[in-house]
Order: C-alpha cells, then sequence, then structure tokens
C-alpha cells in the first residue's frame, strides 16, 4: 500500500511538473512588458466614438493576446520612446527603424511600413527635398526621416510637437514645410478649421518601417515569444486587417 501511494504522490507531481511547462508566462511569473507607444492619431486614440484603442495599440494587444504574454501599455510623445529605453522605464516601443533605437533596443520584428512625405503651401512650389534647403522645415523631435534631410543644415529645422501642430503652423504660414508618415499627415489633415485647397499633393521622401524594439536585457524567451507571434500574425493577414480599418 505503502508503495502505491508513493507511486501516486510521484505520478501527480510529474503530471503537476508537466502542467507547469506548459503554462504562458502569466503576470506572476513575468510582470507585464511595459510597452511605450507614440501618442498621436491613429497610432493612440483618446475619446474614439468607435472604442478603438488606436493603431499601434491594437496591434501590440492582438500581438500580446497571440503570443501569451501580459502587457501595459502607455504613450508619450515620439521623443519620449527612445528616453524610455534610455531610462529603463519601457521594454517595448514601436518606433521608426534609425540608428539610435538600433543602438539603443533589441530589434523584435517590423510591424508595417510607411512612407515619409513632405507637403507644403501651393505657393511655395516645394516638390523635392532639395528645394527645401533655405527653408523651414517642421519635424518631430527624435524623429530620423534621411540622411538627406536629418545631415542637411542648410534645411532649417523646428521640433513640432505633432504633426497636427505642424499642419497648423504651415496654414498659416509659420512653417515652409512639414514632414511625417503619411498615416499621420491624412489624420492631421482631417482637424477642423483648414482650408485644404491650399496645400500641395505630398510627395514621398522614402519608405520605411515601424518596427517593434525591446530593451537590451529582455529574456530571450521573451523575445521568441514576440517575433513568433508577430510573424503568425503577419502570416495571417491580422495586421494588414488592423491597418486598413484605421484608413
Amino acid at each position: 500500500m505503502r508503495q502505491l501511494c508513493s507511486l501516486a504522490v510521484l505520478t501527480l507531481a510529474g503530471l503537476q511538473s508537466l502542467e507547469a511547462q506548459a503554462q504562458p508566462i502569466s503576470a506572476a511569473q513575468n510582470p507585464p512588458l511595459r510597452v511605450l507607444l507614440n501618442d498621436v492619431a491613429p497610432y493612440t486614440l483618446h475619446g474614439d466614438p468607435q472604442q478603438r484603442p488606436g493603431m499601434h495599440h491594437e496591434i501590440m494587444q492582438t500581438l500580446a493576446r497571440q503570443a501569451e504574454l501580459p502587457m501595459d501599455f502607455s504613450s508619450a510623445l515620439y521623443v519620449r520612446l527612445a528616453l524610455g529605453l534610455k531610462d529603463g522605464s519601457t521594454d517595448l516601443v514601436v518606433g521608426i527603424e534609425g540608428p539610435e533605437l538600433e543602438t539603443l533596443a533589441t530589434r523584435v520584428r517590423p510591424m508595417h511600413s510607411f512612407k515619409f512625405v513632405v507637403i507644403a503651401k501651393k505657393s511655395t512650389e516645394i516638390r523635392s527635398v532639395a528645394q527645401l534647403k533655405g527653408k523651414l522645415l517642421g519635424v518631430a523631435r527624435g524623429a530620423f526621416y534621411d540622411e538627406s534631410i536629418n545631415n542637411d543644415d542648410s534645411i532649417r529645422k523646428y521640433g513640432m510637437a505633432d504633426p497636427f501642430q505642424g499642419v497648423r503652423m504651415l496654414a498659416l504660414d509659420r512653417l515652409d514645410a512639414v514632414i511625417s508618415s503619411d498615416y499621420l499627415l491624412a489624420y492631421a489633415l482631417k482637424q477642423p478649421g483648414l482650408d485644404n485647397s491650399q496645400f500641395d499633393t505630398p510627395f514621398a521622401v522614402n519608405e520605411k518601417s515601424y518596427v517593434i524594439y525591446a530593451r537590451k536585457d529582455l529574456s530571450a524567451e521573451v523575445l521568441r515569444r514576440l517575433q513568433r507571434g508577430m510573424d503568425a500574425l503577419q502570416k495571417s493577414g491580422q495586421i494588414d486587417r488592423i491597418l486598413r480599418s484605421y484608413q
């Protein structure tokens, strides 16, 4: 009888061990990943009547479920993303691929591509990067656009809070042009009180990607879960469906 009881205890212990191995990473085992996102529409939405959290929030929430990883979300101005990695206050950011983030963090996976575009008034006839020389260009603080822009000191740069502010300043002739992603600019041009007929058609500078970046000491297992999760979402078409819903 004692042998049978001992065998039963060992069997139960073995089953519990296997069960523990099969469990996803939970908040008890691992605290939620702190995710910091760009606080601008459509990447983050506040008070949306359709109850949508924003493009990047929605994609990261979907990734959290797919990877079975708990996440806590917050948002800030774009320049704060790199600072969050530097001071250790965040674990993951969704940022534009570029030298600063590539140095600061571990590249997890690209999230989606976009185009950097420049908009100006029709009256200025600015239709190329070369024509920005000597002009005042509205830029997001901390953003790397292209060597032809960031490394050209003849292009004067004004650090705008976001393209919404930039477009308003452009309308008042306080800026000569504004550069932004095509997604952000499309939303900025929808804000009330703008006469869009004064603006020229935006021209593309290049194509970039928004990338998920992780702090460098994030565990290899968490990185693998994030990578496998994003691969699965891309393959299933879920990322494209979310992107289309915000266009």
